[in-house]
């Protein structure tokens, strides 16, 4: 099997040398295409199909010997589809998920079955071909008709920061589809076999299709039990993703050694499903082992390189000449997906009983189509070479314009349903943080300052006017008579979220209980250059700082542990630290580790009723508690959406 000569293994690394460097590339200039709103992937394509043999020939006509990274990619994209379906978050919606996706199941592939063939006639690779060939290929296109890409919903659902029924629906939808397409493609390609072949086809064969899903699914089991001791050991990231890879391109290899084996003494073989093995695996590691975030870290950090690699060499073995000619076919092809994708929504909205606005936006979440869509093309484009190059590069086309029109009816089906929180045009001053500081001099104007720069709405309120202002002109100064519970309702202080005093300590405490008393804001802080008597202070929760004494601590806490203190005071590139509090219903009762909070968000503390709590993570989330994490300001947002919509 790998008895190579020295010609052959010479021109097989320099085909991979050239490959990693068109790759390398890619990576870079697809980014291109995201400025300009278009799907990575897309750019991925393009850059590949430039690349290839039919444009600037910088890759070989014969890319064969580039197979182990296609079954490598999908393997991985196996894995990472597994890790989208966690049961714990879709736990309430598992019914209206579970009917819409048997409808979309049923309908999708039935209503592209029926409308295919009978235009099975204006497409290229069925026009001259007999009934059953016409039957055969009609089935394998309604099957890969009803897969969706759960990673273009994802990154539109984190963009618009959605949440709420119709996107956890969407969402679970898309990702649960992509094991039962994998299934019930088993059992299509399987069909058109026989077909194709001419072949009678008998009962015996059916049971074939489901002794090849259960040990399918049973050997996906044994590959999840193998991922969950190879996390088990400590290792670099780097290793962990070799192991993890490795892994994946075994399944396939295993594949192949079952087909073959088994072929020697059966009439029909046992054929492995790869991909179902990938999705158990990821599926099982991500439910039912504590190693969920290690997969998931993997999966996000190595992602962007192995869809490169996957979707530039689907790019550079595409048929340019064979995609210009049937062009009109691809779009064909996409209306008749989008017809049935919106009658099986539309039919699904009916039977749970959504409103005429759901109804009519319901199928918009679904049109966009990538890897699992794309892996099954490849399968069949290798397996049937009578018309496989001429169905890979037409329905490639239909995925690319799908990957072009799908994210964009996503995003307006999400704003439709009012599950958006989209950062305002002045996001940078929206927060909803207001704070006042009464008191003025350069410690108060400096703090506004930074707090200001930071998107605080921040207010100055004194009664001094023997102050120079001059030095306030960036920042907002209400100079008032006197301070009094008029005054500080006149400036609209009943929505402060935080109030610092900087006054001497009779003043400041005087202050501190009017607004304990008349307001009952939340986070009040009185600054006081010596600390005096500040348990007075503590029966209204305020909190004191003394500079001298905060200075002094400070030093020893970066004495101490110099990293987690420049962390918490935000001295880190990249890192904030926020309180959120929690306000969503459905994250109430939740175990800390059961919620899938970006990688790398640090939670450091977990108030509840005036305690602060240092949370692991079986500690349960409730409502209204406050959450401080720490991450850069993108993961706090995506923190925020998950606690608080």
């Amino acid at each position: 099997m790998f008895n190579f000569s020295g010609n052959e293994i010479t021109a097989i690394v320099s085909v991979i040398v050239a490959f990693g460097i068109i790759v390398t590339a890619s990576g870079h200039l697809a980014k291109i295409f995201q400025k300009i709103h278009l799907p990575l992937i897309t750019g991925f394509i393009i850059i590949g199909i430039l690349a290839g043999p039919y444009l600037l020939k910088m890759l070989p006509g014969n890319l064969n010997r580039l197979e182990f990274i296609n079954d490598i990619s999908l393997a991985f994209i196996a894995f990472a589809s597994g890790t989208e379906i966690y049961l714990k978050e879709i736990r309430d919606k598992v019914k209206d998920i579970g009917i819409m996706t048997a409808v979309q199941l049923v309908v999708i592939f039935t209503v592209s079955f029926i409308i295919i063939y009978i235009f099975s006639d204006y497409i290229p690779f069925t026009a001259n071909a007999g009934k059953n060939t016409k039957i055969a290929i009609s089935l394998l296109i309604s099957t890969i008709f009803i897969a969706s890409s759960p990673a273009s919903a994802i990154a539109v659902i984190n963009e618009l920061r959605a949440k709420g029924r119709f996107t956890k629906i969407s969402l679970g939808v898309t990702v649960i589809k992509d094991i039962f397409v994998i299934i019930l493609f088993a059992g299509t390609f399987a069909v058109a076999e026989v077909l194709i072949s001419g072949n009678n086809f008998n009962f015996s064969e059916i049971l074939v299709v489901f002794a090849d899903l259960f040990f399918s699914i049973l050997i996906g089991l044994v590959y999840g039990k193998i991922l969950e001791l190879n996390f088990k050991i400590v290792k670099t990231e780097y290793l962990d993703i070799a192991v993890v890879l490795l892994l994946g391109w075994s399944m396939f290899i295993l594949s192949g050694f079952v087909t073959n084996i088994t072929g020697s003494f059966l009439t029909i073989p046992i054929h492995l499903e790869a991909l179902l093995i990938g999705i158990v695996a990821s599926f099982y590691v991500t439910n039912y082992t504590e190693y969920r975030i290690n997969l998931e870290k993997l999966t996000n950090r190595f992602g962007h390189y192995i869809y490169a690699a996957f979707f530039t060499l689907i790019g550079a073995t595409l048929s340019v000449d064979i995609l210009i000619k049937y062009w009109a076919v691809a779009l064909l092809l996409f209306g008749i997906r989008i017809f049935s994708v919106f009658v099986a929504s539309f039919t699904g909205s009916i039977i749970l009983k959504e409103s005429v606005k759901e109804k009519l936006t319901s199928w918009m979440p679904y049109i966009t189509q990538a890897g699992i869509s794309l892996g099954l093309i490849t399968i069949i484009s290798a397996h049937f070479v009578g018309f496989g190059v001429e169905f890979e590069a037409v329905m490639i086309a239909v995925i690319v314009i799908n990957q072009f029109i799908g994210p964009p009816l996503m995003k307006f089906s999400i704003m439709k349903s009012g599950e958006a929180h989209l950062k305002s045009k002045d996001y940078k001053f929206d927060f909803h943080k207001d704070v006042f500081i009464i008191g003025l001099g350069g410690k108060a104007v400096l703090l506004a300052k930074t707090l200001k720069r930071e998107g605080y709405s921040v207010k100055i309120i004194s009664d001094r006017k023997d102050v120079d202002t001059s030095f306030c002109k960036e920042v907002e100064l209400n100079l008032v008579e006197e301070i009094n519970y008029d005054v500080l309702k006149k400036s609209g202080f009943e929505s402060a979220d935080s109030v610092v005093i900087i006054r001497n300590e009779d003043i400041a405490f005087e202050i501190s209980e009017m607004i304990y008393e008349k307001f009952g804001t939340p986070n009040v802080i009185v600054v006081l250059e010596t600390r005096g008597n500040i348990k007075r202070f503590k029966e209204f929760g305020v909190i004191v700082v003394a500079p001298t004494a905060a200075l002094i601590t400070l030093l020893e806490h970066f004495v101490r542990s110099p990293h987690a203190t420049s962390i918490l005071l935000g001295m880190q590139e990249n890192q904030e630290t926020e309180e959120i509090e929690v306000l969503a219903d459905d994250v109430h009762g939740m175990y800390l580790k059961d919620l899938r909070f970006p990688i790398g968000v640090l939670v450091i503390s977990i108030t509840r009723n005036n305690q602060v709590m240092l949370p692991g993570g079986y500690t349960r989330i409730r409502k209204h508690d406050m959450v401080a994490v720490v991450g850069s300001q993108e993961q706090i947002d995506s923190v925020r959406t998950k606690l608080q919509f």
